[in-house]
C-alpha cells in the first residue's frame, strides 16, 4: 500500500478546470517605484507647503508697504496687531476669525472699532452669515490712544463705507468710559450698539458663577486629602507662574483630557498624578469647565532673554527648512487654542512652555495628538524653544478681559 506510485494516485482535472499561476511575491522593482513615489508625493507636499508660507509673506508685505502709503502708520498698525488673524485683506479665516471687509460690525463706525479694541470680545458672533466662537483680546494694555484710533481709522476707511478718521481724543475717553465693562458677550451685545448687524446667536456664554459649584470651590480653594487645593499652584485665577501652568481660558476638554491623562499615566509628573488620582470623573469635567470660564489678566512675561524675532516667525510662519509648521496653524489664529487637542499657548508663561518644549523633545512627553509635538520639539534648537516660549508670553490671553477679580473669587470660600 505504502509502495504506490503516488503520482498516479492524484485525480485527474475534470474538463472545467482552468491552469492558475500561483502567488508569486510582488517583485522588488514594484516595491521600490512605490516607495519612490511616495518619497515625490512627501517632498511636493512640503514645496507646497513653503510655497504657500512664503506668498503668504509675501502678501503681507506688499499689503504692509500698500497701507503704509494710503493711510500712513494706521496701516502698519493693522498689519502689525491685527492682521495674523484678520488677515491683510480682511477676509479673515474662514470658520475661525471673522471679516472685516464687508462686516456689518463696520456700520457703527470707528467708534464701535475702537470699542472693540479697548474690551475685546468673547462670545458668539454672526458676521455675514457666518458663526464664530468670538475670541478676540483687549488691547486696552498694548495700545495707545493714538495707536487705538489710528487703527480705528484704517479699519473702517479700508474695509467698510462708513469710514471717517478718528479722534486719539475720543478713544482717551472711551478707555475711562469702558475700564470696569470687560469683554463684548459676543454679537449680541455689540448688536445693541451696531444697528447694522444681522440677528446674532444668543447661547449663553458660561461664567464664572455658574460652573463655581460647592465641590469645585472646596478643590480649588480647600483641597481634599491628597488633592492639593489648584490655587495653590496655579493662584486664585489659573494664572499659573513661572513653571506652573496657566490654567485660565483653556477648552474645558482640554483641561480634562490633561487629567485623565495624568490618572492613567499618558502624561507624567508626580504630583498631577496624585492629584488626578483622587478625582472622580465628574470632578475632573466640573473643573475643567470651572477654569475655562476663568476671565483673568495676563501675568506672563517674555523673560528667558531670547530672541522675540524668531520666536515670532516660528510662531506665525514657522521654519520649513526645519520642517516645523506654525504654531498656529494647529493652536489657532494668535495661539488661542483649538478644542479639545491643541491648547491656548497664547500668555502662557515662558519657561513652563520651553520646559514642555524640552519635555516632549526628550520623549518624557508622549501625549499629543500623532505625535506632533515630538517631532517639532526635537526639530527646534533649546534657543527656538526659548524664543517661541518668550512670543508666546508677550501675548495677550483668551478670553478677553477681566470679569472677576481674585478678591470676588476667593470671598466664595466662606
Amino acid at each position: 500500500m505504502f509502495g504506490r506510485n503516488r503520482k498516479h494516485d492524484q485525480p485527474r482535472p475534470d474538463e472545467n478546470f482552468e491552469p492558475y499561476e500561483e502567488f508569486s511575491g510582488i517583485p522588488m522593482p514594484v516595491y521600490w517605484i512605490a516607495i519612490a513615489l511616495a518619497i515625490w508625493g512627501a517632498l511636493m507636499l512640503y514645496d507646497t507647503g513653503k510655497d504657500v508660507t512664503l506668498a503668504q509673506d509675501d502678501r503681507v508685505e506688499d499689503r504692509a508697504v500698500q497701507v503704509s502709503a494710503d493711510l500712513g502708520e494706521g496701516g502698519n498698525l493693522f498689519v502689525a496687531n491685527c492682521s495674523t488673524c484678520h488677515q491683510p485683506d480682511g477676509q479673515g479665516l474662514r470658520g475661525a476669525v471673522p471679516p472685516l471687509a464687508g462686516s456689518e460690525v463696520l456700520g457703527g463706525g470707528p467708534d464701535i472699532v475702537a470699542r472693540i479694541l479697548l474690551r475685546g470680545i468673547d462670545g458668539p458672533i454672526r458676521v455675514r452669515g457666518e458663526d464664530f466662537d468670538g475670541h478676540m483680546p483687549s488691547f486696552a494694555s498694548a495700545l495707545n490712544d493714538d495707536e487705538i484710533a489710528r487703527i480705528a481709522s484704517y479699519v473702517t476707511l479700508t474695509f467698510s463705507e462708513a469710514g471717517t478718521k478718528l479722534d486719539p481724543s475720543r478713544v482717551a475717553k472711551l478707555r475711562d468710559e469702558l475700564a470696569d465693562a470687560g469683554s463684548f458677550e459676543g454679537g449680541a451685545e455689540l448688536a445693541k450698539l451696531a444697528t447694522s448687524m444681522s440677528p446674532q446667536p444668543l447661547y449663553p456664554v458660561p461664567k464664572m458663577a455658574d460652573a463655581m459649584t460647592a465641590t469645585v470651590r472646596d478643590l480649588v480653594f480647600v483641597g481634599r486629602g491628597d488633592v492639593w487645593a489648584c490655587a495653590s499652584c496655579h493662584g486664585d485665577l489659573g494664572q499659573g507662574g513661572e513653571n506652573t501652568p496657566r490654567l485660565a481660558g483653556q477648552s474645558a476638554d482640554y483641561l480634562a483630557k490633561q487629567l485623565n491623562d495624568f490618572r492613567d499615566g499618558t502624561r507624567n509628573n508626580e504630583s498631577m498624578q496624585i492629584v488626578a488620582a483622587g478625582l472622580s470623573d465628574a470632578e475632573t469635567a466640573s473643573l475643567g469647565t470651572y477654569f475655562s470660564t476663568l476671565r483673568a489678566p495676563s501675568n506672563a512675561s517674555p523673560n528667558l532673554s531670547a530672541d522675540l524675532a524668531r520666536g515670532e516667525q516660528l510662531a506665525l510662519r514657522g521654519d520649513w527648512a526645519l520642517g516645523v509648521p506654525a504654531c498656529f496653524t494647529c493652536h489657532g489664529s494668535s495661539g488661542f487654542g483649538v478644542a479639545p487637542d491643541f491648547p491656548a499657548l497664547s500668555a502662557q508663561h515662558a519657561p513652563y512652555t520651553a520646559t514642555q518644549l524640552a519635555t516632549w523633545a526628550g520623549g518624557d512627553r508622549q501625549n499629543s495628538p500623532l505625535g506632533l509635538m515630538r517631532q517639532i520639539s526635537q526639530a527646534l534648537s533649546s534657543e527656538d524653544r526659548r524664543a517661541v516660549a518668550d512670543y508666546l508670553a508677550s501675548l495677550p490671553p483668551v478670553p478677553a478681559g477681566q470679569t472677576a477679580s481674585a478678591e470676588e473669587a476667593t470671598s466664595n470660600v466662606n
